[in-house]
Order: structure tokens, then C-alpha cells, then sequence
């Protein structure tokens, strides 16, 4: 039962026994009147007068029980009212015209009055509640209407304060013959818990780096625009924007840059798009635009502005300056025909043919008819076609990266971790991140990771000499793979086929994807403990329930993400969170691994506070696994 209704049973309560009180207390008054009529006529007939003392009797018995009754009542009453004096919630009981009857300390606080100085004034001259668009509540008459309310949002300004925002509610309060007696309103100040939840809301939906919508938000208002039932043939547009030049400024000048160039960016573009359109950052330095409603033609000329801001921006950060370009793919479509279309998707896939096309460039995608949808696919077909082609006629080539121990000792076996790298069609080396991201888009991570454990197995099977100087092999795991509930059968086929040692073997894992996927990698995990095989968790700390779940997973080494080792050397947070994230691990009894190690001072830090492997530029570029070769010879 809600307070309300608690408060609504009080007040029923203490009517009734009001009413008790009162017919005991008119039966004490005729017992009085009928003792006074036999004293008064005990001396006129002597036979009767055992009949007074009799009365006498009765009428005391009487007297007794109603004053017991009173006492009762009245202990139940100062019950109640103190109850209701202790609630936290304002209440006002009024009679059905609206005359103020009771209010309780709280409703005092509420309306900045005095004690007693309410009774017998209109509600609605002290209690003035608003809807959001400022119309007055008439309370009384909303209450008659309706019999009850409950749980109303509505907005009250006290007499020395800003305006707050309230949940109130209404009961009838009713006799022992459930006849209304009057209303008990409750007023609760629910100012900080609204603010709250917007602003929860608001995290939830929006980028906390730019403002923008998130893509979590992004892609439920697209839904929305496709599972729209009105006018399904009306055309939208889908702006996919992806900057050319943000890691070379990254790189160059650091994350603190890179997020400052992305803030710019996004309020230039907010600029020059249309009020009731949705900007979004999708994550890293990919933008989009949803357009619902808009004409083609109005989708291409926004789509050119937003080109010509973004080469025409000068991004300066302290005595550099940089050029900022930008590929940018649209997709045009509608509600009619999206079964078989995702607008995001094709606009991404428009993006890429810009990138291949020179960069710099606008490529369109039309989905919004059946032909289109047939150029559509053709568009898609590049990516799937070459990623399936690669893993069919090995264009997938296998590199490798040195983690080397910060304080090395006697021991000179091998600790590496596995890469990817794909050839193009005139043999040149396609990096993972082009096509690693449409190989996830696409459902074919699965065939690639099982293809990079394969063959990673075989290598090593064919160049024992490498095999033998090898302490630790690491090997990347996609979340999708993690999913795959045949691939610990998969691993355990080949390591048996190729007689590879599992203590070798390391399955590297991001945190987000272990999470995203825990009941299934917990799974897999144990599997492969049990053959032997340890476990890497990758891009530690980025999560914000890192710790937590480190201690339900049963991994071997932690890779310290690479945000926090970048600058190390010039940021105390990011040292003091590298510091505290091995820590944790080594009380754990885990290794961990520090990523991004570019320069010797960085090396020393990590030295320094304890850190066991690094791993980076400093210490070794990524080279074909061949070159192991020559670390044994």
C-alpha cells in the first residue's frame, strides 16, 4: 500500500472514531437526564428505590466504558496525527468544497506557512499547481471528476523559492457509511529525483566528448524513421562522415588534441545541419547525419556543406597547424522497402567508396526503391567479395609484435603478439583497419579469427625451431567469436593436429567484448584452461566496470589500455591509473602488459612502478611473422 492510501485509511480511521466518540457521549448525556428524573422523585415513592441505585450503577458503568473509549480513541488519534506529522510528503485534507481542514509540518515547509494558519482558507489561494505548459490545476474540481488521482507531475512555486516540480495525488476520504467527507491531497517535491533522471538520461543517449547523440541513440531514432507506418515513401537521407586526417593528429599531438579537434568539429557541424535533424558521433572520428523527411536534392547540398566546412577548417594546436578533410558516404532511402536495407550500413559502405575514390569526396548510395536495392547490394558486394576471396586464396597475412619484459633477466624465449594484414589486388598491404570493421559488420570476423588460429597453429607447427624459443603466443579473439559455441572444439583440433604445447598458446580478449559476451567466454575460457591455454584481457580500464568483472574472469595477463600509457610521462592521472591497474593485478596474481610503449621514458616509468611486459613502437614495430625467423638463428 502507497503512502497515499496509507494517509486515506488514517483520515477514514479518525472520522469513524469521532463518530464513536460522539454517540457515547449523547448516550452518558440521556443516562445523566434519566438519573436526575429518578432522584428527583426518589422521595415522592418509597417502593422504587431500588430502581436509583440500580441506575446509579449502570450509569456509572456507563461513564466508565465511554471514558475508557475516549481514551482510546483519543490515543489513536494522536497516533495518527503524529504519523501523518512524520511524512515526509505534504498533506492537506480539505473539506469538498475546498476548505483547508488539516495540513500536516510538511505541508507547512511546502507552502512556507505557520502552523494552524492554513485552516479555513481555499486550497487553491495557497496551493497553486501548474502543467508544464503553465495552465493552473483547479485541484478540486480534477479531483470530483476523476474520484482519484494519482502520481501527477505538475509545477508549484513557493512563496520564497524557485519554481519546483511536484508529484501530487488526491483521495476521497469517507465515513462509516462511505459517504464522502472531504479530499486528502499529498504534494511531494520531486525537484532533484527529475533533474536526476534527466540527466541520467542524458548520459545514457549522448556522447560525453562532443554532446552530440550517441550511437546507441542514433540507431533507435533510425528504427523509429524506418518503422515508420506514415507516408512510407517519403525519402530520408543518412549522412555518414569519416575524417581523413584525425590520426595524424592524434599521433602527432596526442588524445587531449584529438578530442579538442573532434569538439570543434562537431559544433561546426551542428552549424549547418537542420533543427530537426540528428547528428550523432558513431565513435572515433565517424559522424552521421539522419535527415527524416528531406528531398535528395536537400540531402546532396547538406551533405556538400558539411565537405566544404570540414576542408575549409584549420585545426591549430600549440605551434602546429593541420588540414582537415573528411570522406562522406549517403544513403538515400525510405520506409517502404527497409526489410532488406540498413541505410547505416549502406551509407558506411558509400563512405569507404569515397575513401577508395581519393578521399575528400561524396559518394551516394540509393536504396530507396527496388533498383537501388540491387545497386546496393553491388556496392556491398567489394568488401564481402575481397574478404572471402582473401580467406579462400590466403591473401591474409600473419604479423607479429614484441612484448619484451621491463627488467629482463637470462631468459631470451619469445613473447609476441599475433597480427593481420591483408594483400590488395596489386599486392599491396591492406591494413586491419579497413577491412576488419566491415568483416564485423558483415557477420565474417568468425571466419577470419578461425582462419588467424589456423594458420597461426600450422606456422608454428612447420617452424619448430621458432615453436621451441617460444614462450607466449598471443592470438585475437573477436566478441562474435566468443559467441561461437563450436570453437572450442575448433582450437583443440588444430593444437591437437599441429602438437602444439597449450602452455604456449594465449587467447587475447577485449574487455568490452568478454563483458558484452560474459555466460559464453566464461565458457570458452574454462575449456581452454583446462587444455592449458592462458588468457589476455586487452584494452584494460576503458570499461566502467573493469574491476568488477576482472574478478569473474579467469585470464592470466592484463593488458593496460593504451590511453593510459600514452602520457604517462606528462599526465599524473594516467600514471597513477597505470600504477593503481597493476596493482590490482598483481594482488590478484596476474601479469600485466603495458600498450602503446613509444619512447624510452615511458619504458622507465613503467620499470619503475612495477609493470611486467611492454609493448610498442619503442620496443618493436609489427613485422611478418617470418622475421621470428631471425630472432632464432
Amino acid at each position: 500500500m502507497s503512502e497515499n492510501d496509507s494517509t486515506a485509511e488514517l483520515k477514514k480511521v479518525i472520522a469513524i472514531k469521532d463518530d464513536t466518540i460522539a454517540s457515547l457521549n449523547a448516550d452518558i448525556k440521556k443516562l445523566s437526564q434519566a438519573h436526575d428524573e429518578v432522584l428527583a422523585s426518589k422521595e415522592a415513592t418509597q417502593p422504587i428505590e431500588k430502581h436509583p441505585q440500580n441506575n446509579d450503577i449502570q450509569l456509572f458503568t456507563a461513564r466508565q466504558s465511554a471514558a475508557l473509549s475516549r481514551k482510546e480513541l483519543e490515543i489513536e488519534r494522536d497516533f495518527m496525527r503524529t504519523t501523518m506529522s512524520s511524512l515526509r510528503e505534504a498533506v492537506i485534507v480539505t473539506d469538498l468544497g475546498g476548505i483547508i481542514r488539516f495540513c500536516n509540518p510538511a505541508g507547512h515547509q511546502l507552502l512556507g506557512t505557520q502552523e494552524g494558519s492554513l485552516r479555513n482558507k481555499q486550497l487553491q489561494d495557497v496551493l497553486l499547481i501548474t502543467t508544464d505548459e503553465s495552465i493552473p490545476v483547479d485541484l478540486i474540481n480534477s479531483h470530483i471528476e476523476n474520484n482519484k488521482l494519482e502520481h501527477q507531475i505538475g509545477f508549484f512555486k513557493p512563496p520564497l523559492g524557485e519554481q519546483i516540480i511536484i508529484e501530487w495525488s488526491s483521495n476521497l476520504i469517507l465515513n462509516k457509511k462511505n459517504q464522502p467527507q472531504g479530499i486528502v491531497f499529498t504534494v511531494k517535491d520531486v525537484t532533484d529525483a527529475h533533474h536526476l533522471k534527466n540527466q541520467l538520461t542524458h548520459q545514457a543517449t549522448h556522447d560525453a566528448l562532443t554532446g552530440l547523440i550517441n550511437r546507441i541513440e542514433f540507431d533507435r531514432r533510425l528504427i523509429n524513421c524506418l518503422s515508420s507506418l506514415h507516408n512510407r515513401h517519403i525519402k530520408h537521407g543518412l549522412i555518414y562522415i569519416d575524417l581523413d586526417q584525425f590520426k595524424i593528429v592524434n599521433d602527432t599531438c596526442g588524445h587531449q588534441a584529438g578530442d579538442q579537434l573532434l569538439r570543434q568539429l562537431a559544433s561546426l557541424i551542428t552549424s549547418k545541419i537542420r533543427g530537426r535533424d540528428t547528428l550523432a558521433r558513431l565513435g572515433g572520428d565517424e559522424f552521421a547525419v539522419l535527415l527524416e523527411n528531406c528531398p535528395p536534392n536537400v540531402i546532396r547540398k547538406v551533405a556538400e556543406e558539411l565537405l566544404n566546412i570540414i576542408q575549409d577548417y584549420r585545426f591549430s594546436w600549440e605551434d602546429k597547424v593541420f588540414d582537415v578533410g573528411a570522406s562522406i558516404g549517403i544513403a538515400i532511402f525510405s520506409s517502404s522497402n527497409h526489410q532488406d536495407n540498413d541505410p547505416l550500413s549502406t551509407a558506411d559502405t558509400a563512405c569507404y567508396k569515397a575513401k577508395e575514390n581519393g578521399r575528400n569526396q561524396i559518394h551516394e548510395i540509393d536504396i530507396s526503391d527496388d533498383q537501388a536495392e540491387i545497386d546496393h547490394s553491388h556496392a556491398e558486394v567489394p568488401w564481402i567479395k575481397r574478404i572471402n576471396q582473401s580467406l579462400e586464396q590466403n591473401k591474409l597475412i600473419l604479423y607479429q609484435q614484441k612484448i619484451i619484459p621491463t627488467n629482463p633477466g637470462s631468459n631470451d624465449l619469445l613473447h609476441y603478439e599475433i597480427l593481420l594484414r591483408m594483400l590488395d589486388d596489386e599486392g599491396e598491404i591492406v591494413n586491419p583497419g579497413a577491412f576488419l570493421p566491415p568483416a564485423e559488420r558483415f557477420g565474417l570476423i568468425h571466419k577470419i579469427d578461425r582462419w588467424v588460429i589456423k594458420n597461426t597453429l600450422k606456422w608454428l607447427f612447420e617452424h619448430p625451431q621458432v615453436l621451441e624459443k617460444t614462450k607466449l603466443c598471443s592470438i585475437n579473439l573477436s566478441g562474435l567469436s566468443l559467441s561461437d559455441k563450436d570453437l572450442s572444439d575448433y582450437v583443440k583440433l588444430y593444437l591437437i593436429k599441429y602438437d602444439i604445447d597449450c602452455s604456449k598458446i594465449c587467447f587475447e580478449i577485449t574487455e568490452s567484448s568478454a563483458i558484452h559476451n560474459l555466460g559464453l567466454a566464461m565458457s570458452f575460457m574454462t575449456h581452454m584452461h583446462n587444455l592449458g591455454c592462458s588468457f589476455s584481457l586487452d584494452d584494460f580500464g576503458t570499461g566502467m566496470s573493469s574491476f568488477s568483472y576482472l574478478k569473474q574472469l579467469p585470464v592470466d595477463h592484463l593488458k593496460i589500455d593504451g590511453s593510459f600509457i600514452r602520457d604517462i610521462c606528462t599526465d599524473p592521472i594516467d600514471l597513477a591509473m597505470a600504477r593503481s591497474i597493476n596493482e590490482i593485478g598483481h594482488v590478484m596474481g596476474i601479469s600485466t602488459i603495458a600498450e602503446f610503449v613509444e619512447n624510452k621514458e615511458t619504458l622507465r616509468l613503467l620499470k619503475q612502478i612495477g609493470v611486467d611486459y611492454a609493448q610498442g613502437y619503442h620496443i618493436a614495430k609489427p613485422t611478418p611473422i617470418e622475421t621470428l625467423l631471425g630472432e632464432v638463428n
